[in-house]
This record gives structure tokens, sequence and C-alpha cells, in this order.
């Protein structure tokens, strides 16, 4: 048993200093072979330091190895020694066997960076050399994946698919491939690729991009079907209650998505979507008091989120807690939201405060954006002819009609507008 060995043994038995001696004598006496196997094993062990001095010391007898370069070219990546990675790879010359592999180990330095167009380049160059290396097209592909060129990489892995490979490096190619059809907006030849991937792994990733899939297709009851095998799957799998508990509200099976919401929330209680959907369900089956628990605990925990502002403004209006929606509106727009429909609701509300004034400041700041909205206009017709508004009203009646051009009533205000004013 040489001392290389012997180090192993020594570490298996957690004889740290023992191992430590023995690694200094089979630096001084071990063969190169053997230092080359320690070297190894002492890598995936992950005692970096020591391998590191191995290559360095084999490196100074063998200095065309390119293949030390690349290994300590990982080790220093491992290190975050970026710059002294680079040293090492570019050290390595077109000409050695080794430059493939050195171009792919540089793509992905070049993409953990950012810079992935340089990336790019030096897979394709890697690819020029090795045309029909699999793992350069399989980096390729998930590069584009990553850079959002969906076609190019759906091409490289459907070409992979073609030689015969389901996954690689456990990355399920026909999920690849499913995603990438649902990003280009190609949802049936995603869900196709995407129901492959399930059969070919179940897995709890795969289950929720099906389901999210049919819920894009409106194919909710299938997605209720996934949403429900992956949560007895995997009941810790939180993402899947809030899209379950929207996908039945959808199919109008409103009990059940408000029991999924309370089975979600006993498993995360600070998943704030579970909320804002609980919420809504509350809202369908008349329970107000239940929704606005539900909101209060939402904006708790995303404070920032517009909808839920809003939601929660629509509520308080329904309620005619008028004053209650000022000032909830009035924080909002303090904090920099800018939801229009905020100002639509601040003007009914200032209008039933008799706050006319105010009224009419929150309406003009909402009127931009709702010219084609025929309710927000009948609002404001109503509000600006009894604000005695002749310069706006006009405008906004010519909106209104080009909606509505048979309204008996706005029809009667127009004549009256012409009569008078």
């Amino acid at each position: 048993m040489n001392n290389g060995q012997k180090m192993l043994e020594a570490l298996q038995n957690n004889q740290l200093d023992e191992a430590n001696d023995f690694f200094k004598r089979a630096l001084a006496t071990d063969s190169d072979e053997q230092l080359y196997h320690l070297a190894d094993d002492l890598y995936h062990l992950g005692f970096l330091e020591e391998t590191q001095m191995i290559y360095k010391q084999l490196l100074a007898l063998y200095p065309e190895d390119d293949e030390l370069k690349i290994g300590l070219a990982e080790i220093a990546i491992e290190a975050n020694e970026i710059d002294s990675a680079m040293d090492w790879l570019l050290d390595i010359p077109e000409e050695s066997e080794t430059f493939p592999q050195a171009l792919l180990v540089l793509a992905d330095l070049y993409q953990v960076q950012g810079l992935y167009e340089v990336s790019e380049q030096k897979l394709l160059k890697a690819k020029d050399i090795l045309p029909d290396e699999p793992v350069i097209q399989f980096a390729l592909a998930e590069l584009h994946f990553s850079m959002g060129k969906y076609a190019q990489a759906i091409r490289a892995y459907e070409e992979l698919m073609i030689q015969g490979y389901d996954e690689f490096t456990g990355v399920n190619l026909a999920n690849r491939c499913g995603s990438a059809y649902s990003a280009l907006g190609d949802l049936d030849q995603a869900v196709e690729y995407l129901e492959q991937s399930v059969e070919e792994n179940e897995t709890v990733n795969g289950l929720f991009e099906l389901g999210i899939t049919y819920m894009q297709q409106k194919e909710f009851k299938r997605a209720n079907e996934v949403f429900f095998k992956l949560k007895d799957l995997d009941p810790s799998y939180t993402s899947v209650y809030p899209n379950l508990a929207q996908s039945l509200e959808e199919e109008n099976q409103l009990e059940k998505a408000a029991e999924v919401i309370q089975e979600g929330l006993r498993m995360d209680q600070y998943n704030y979507e579970l909320f804002a959907i609980g919420a809504e369900v509350a809202l369908k089956l008349e329970q107000e008091e239940t929704a606005e628990d539900y909101y209060l605990e939402a904006i708790a925990l995303a404070p920032e989120n517009e909808s839920l502002q809003l939601a929660y403004s629509n509520l308080l209006l329904k309620q005619e807690r008028i004053e209650e929606t000022v000032n909830l509106i009035d924080q909002a727009l303090q904090n920099g939201q800018s939801d229009p429909q905020f100002y639509w609701n601040l003007a009914v509300a200032n209008e039933k405060l008799e706050e006319y004034d105010k009224a009419e400041q929150a309406f003009e700041q909402a009127y931009p954006a709702f010219r084609q909205n025929k309710d927000f206009l009948k609002s404001y017709i109503y509000f600006l002819r009894e604000a005695g508004n002749r310069t706006t009203i006009k405008q906004a009646v010519t909106d209104y009609l080009l909606i509505e051009p048979s309204d008996e009533e706005i029809l009667g205000i127009l004549e009256e507008i012409n009569t008078n004013y």
C-alpha cells in the first residue's frame, strides 16, 4: 500500500494528523501515476488544497500536461479565484487535445459572470472543433435556453433526443423542450413534451410545470388532476397550493379551493399568494370578513404589492367604508403606487364624502386610462354634469358614444349640453 492509499484510509478513519503525514510522504515518495490517482480521489472528496498541491508538483514535471491546467482552473473556480482560473485556461494552446475542454470551462466561467455572448463564442468555437460532441451540443442548448434563445435551444435538445438521449447530466431533455416551447407561446407543443417528460420521470417539478401549462391553455380540469397528484406526491411542495386553488376557482369549485388554501396555509403561513387567492375565493363565497382577514395578512407579507392594495380598496369601497378607502388609497399613492384604478376608486370615495374638488382631481387623473371604459365614462359624465364642467363633459360624452352610440340617456345629456352650453 503506497502512502497515498494510506492517507485515504486514514481519512476514512478520521485520523487527520496521520492523513496529513501520509500526504507529505506521498508527495515525496509516491510515483507520478500514484499521485495522479491520489489527486483524483482527493478532488472528489473535496480536499482542493491538497489536490492543487499535487497538480502543481506534477505540472512542474510535465509542463505540457494541459489536463493539469484544466484541473487547476477548476480548483480556482471553486475557490472563486476567477483571474487565476482564466490564466490557467488561457495558457492552453489551440493545438492541444484538451483545448475544446478548456473552451467548455471558459464558457461556464463567462456565463457565471453574465457574459453570455462571450460564453456562446467559446462554445461555438468548441463545436467547430468537435461538431458531433454531445457535451458541447448540450452546453450550447443550456446556454441558449438561459439566454432566451429558445428556438435554437429546442433544435439542440431535439437533436440530442434523436441521438437517443432522454436526459443529460440529470436534465430531462423533453422537459427542457417543453419549457422552451412554453416560453415561445406554443403551448400545444409544450404540453406534448411536458407530458413525455412526466411519463419518463414523474418529478414534482415536471408535474408542476405541466400543471401550469394546462392552466395557460385554460385546461383547468387537467391542471387540477396534475396538481392533486403533485400534492399527494409531495405535500411540502408549497408552490402547488396557490395554483391549485386558482385552478379550482376557475372551475367554480370554490369550496374545494377554500380547503386547498387552508391546507396550503398549514404548510406555509408566509405565502402571500395563498392569502390573496384566499381573499378572492372568500369574496365569491360571500365571506367578506374572511376576505378582509386574508387581504390584511397578504398586505402585511407583501406591503409593496399594488394589486393587493387595490383589491382591498375595492372591498372597502363596496362595504361603504369610505374614509378607510380614502386613507388606504392616499397611503398607497404616497408610497408610489400608480395603478389608475386607485384614482377611480378615490374619485368615487371623495364624491361620496362630498369632497368634490378632490373627486374631480381624482377623476381627471383616472380619465386617460379609462377613456374606453364605458362604466368609468358614465360615472364621470354624471359627476361632470353635477359639477357643471362644460369643457370636459363634451369630450367624455363623445368618448362614451363611440362605445355605446345608442345609449338614450347619454344622448339626452348630449342634447342638453348642445342646448345649454
